[in-house]
């Protein structure tokens, strides 16, 4: 992966990974704990699919 899109995706996870805590704190996402951060970040970075088609 080059330099750029290892930056870009930093900063993509980063947005997710903010916005899923702010859904959190709101009271939007109460159920959402630290593995599913987890497995929301691996996921983004792997491509694996957590839904069934």
């Amino acid at each position: 992966m080059r330099r750029h899109q290892a930056q870009r995706l930093t900063t993509a996870l980063r947005a997710v990974l903010i916005g899923l805590s702010q859904g959190v704190l709101l009271g939007l996402a109460p159920d959402a704990d630290e593995q599913y951060f987890a497995d929301t970040a691996r996921a983004l970075v792997s491509g694996v699919n957590l839904v069934e088609p």
